[in-house]
């Protein structure tokens, strides 16, 4: 292993920019908001490509087993220090979210309406972006945390500005007040650790941490619960249909595509990779269960909403079930399926959410039983939204059907195989809310008086792309399991 984070070199400099552009950007738009309106959108995906174009750049280092770090002293005195650091595990996170913002910036292109504050939207959006990349860039608690608001900070402001419908201010408190308690969770047990070790470094926490029996269990408790408040698993997932309904069609995508995945990330990064497999054993059988009721639950839900938003909404509460599930098989194919199934949920996540905008912006319904017939007027998006749902659904070759094979033969692999065949019913019902959707919107009789409108190419166009990923990435998996597969040597101390 090759040491880099004391001096400035490409890998760090990269290291740097994928958090500080969409910063900076951020700060341009803010301060020029009234003379970059017309180039704001060119502004935020100028930044948001250099951040990908920088987590690309970090594969070369990363491979030859160089420590990607950089770091300065904050305030010695506590110990606390200003770190950024990237390793495999971390790494499909931030290349998940880096790729998420990007094409939900250029979707914003057809779907936001320019005006004088056009600028600050996007700036938010860039922060809400820099909120997640710093979470997982970070190898500080105290910067962490502080990220991790910002990502809630961000995201809530663009849900109670620019949100849909008259209750948008509500539903922003509500999202706010929500993921917030389980923010506050987290900080109990971050804080916790710092006064174990006396740092706040995660290379300090990964070296080993001592904790009484009593303590290392409600720490453990606090982190799996808090980081399931981002997660939406059932019951904590109250903010999440309303959320994700009201707030505008980019927000939603970033929201379920990428956020969604930083409660993977952190209960990955601190139960997972602090304490022992012995320490973790008593949750294991608990997560198993609360994924496989999130996953119902949701796809239940998703079956009785009327409201294709609200449709896609509940389906992300049942898939961030399925990710529980495997991180509580505590077994290798279980976490890695569950790791593989964040990156790959990203996209056809967001690939759902774009067509379900596309559907709204052309037809100005959202309503399922207000629409159908469309398959002739929209022929692409009416192929895109089928991808969606075979790949949703687990099927072959699209990319979901491995991570749930992993995921599935994570739960055989343990003796609860009871629950392992629930999760396999709850997949079933997985099928039968997506096809249902695409059914109705697409090959139903078309009701009387709909119409349907052109398109922007903006949203079309990332739309098309990311269908032709959600395969691609079936097709050829090897190179993410590769990634993921490097990470687990850091998750229960590589006993794999």
């Amino acid at each position: 292993m090759h040491y880099r984070g004391c001096e400035m070199n490409m890998e760090t400099m990269w290291l740097v920019a994928i958090l500080g552009v969409p910063l900076a950007a951020a700060l341009l738009l803010s301060i020029l908001r009234r003379h970059c309106v017309g180039k704001a959108g060119w502004i935020a995906g100028l930044s948001a490509g250099c951040s990908l174009v920088g987590v690309f750049c970090l594969l070369p280092a990363l491979r030859r087993g160089d420590v990607i770090a950089l770091g300065a002293d904050w305030i010695p005195a506590a110990n606390i220090r200003l770190a950024l650091h990237v390793d495999w595990l971390s790494f499909p996170f931030l290349l998940t979210e880096a790729a998420v913002t990007l094409v939900a910036v250029v979707y914003t292109w057809g779907y936001h309406h320019r005006d004088e504050n056009t600028p600050f939207f996007y700036s938010l959006l860039m922060l809400f972006a820099a909120g997640m990349a710093g979470t997982t860039l970070t190898d500080s608690m105290f910067l962490f945390y502080i990220f991790w608001e910002l990502m809630l900070v961000a995201s809530c402001a663009l849900i109670a500005i620019w949100g849909e419908g008259e209750r948008r201010g509500a539903v922003a408190l509500k999202y706010f007040i929500f993921t917030h308690l389980g923010s506050l969770m987290v900080l109990v047990g971050l804080l916790v650790l710092y006064d174990a070790t006396g740092s706040d470094s995660f290379s300090v926490l990964r070296a080993g941490i001592v904790l009484a029996p009593a303590l290392a269990n409600t720490v453990i408790m606090f982190f799996i619960i808090g980081f399931s408040v981002k997660m939406a698993i059932f019951p904590l997932h109250l903010w999440l249909p309303d959320a994700h309904a009201v707030a505008p069609m980019p927000v939603t995508i970033m929201l379920a595509a990428a956020m969604l995945s930083m409660g993977t990330y952190g209960i990955l990064r601190f139960p997972l990779s602090i304490f022992s497999d012995a320490q973790i054993a008593p949750f294991a059988v608990p997560m198993m269960v609360a994924g496989i009721v999130s996953e119902l639950y949701g796809a239940l839900m998703a079956l009785a909403e009327d409201d294709i938003k609200r449709i896609i909404a509940y389906s992300s509460v049942s898939q961030m079930g399925y990710i529980l599930f495997g991180l509580g098989t505590m077994t290798y194919d279980g976490i890695a399926g569950a790791t593989l199934h964040v990156v790959y949920h990203a996209i056809v996540k967001a690939l759902l959410f774009m067509c379900t905008g596309l559907v709204i912006r052309a037809t100005g319904r959202r309503r399922i039983t207000e629409l159908g017939g469309l398959r002739k007027a929209m022929p692409l998006v009416a192929f895109c939204t089928g991808v969606g749902v075979l790949a949703i659904s687990g099927t072959p070759p699209f990319c979901i059907f491995s991570s749930e094979w992993m995921i599935f033969s994570g739960g055989f692999h343990t003796a609860h195989i009871g629950l392992s065949i629930l999760t396999l019913f709850g997949s079933l019902l997985t099928v039968a809310y997506s096809l249902l959707f695409v059914g109705r919107i697409f090959f139903r009789t078309r009701p009387e008086g709909l119409t349907v409108d052109r398109l922007p190419r903006a949203m079309v166009a990332p739309t098309v792309g990311l269908a032709s990923l959600a395969l691609i990435a079936g097709l050829f998996p090897a190179p993410v399991f590769d990634w993921v597969d490097r990470g687990l040597t850091l998750i229960l101390g590589g006993l794999w």
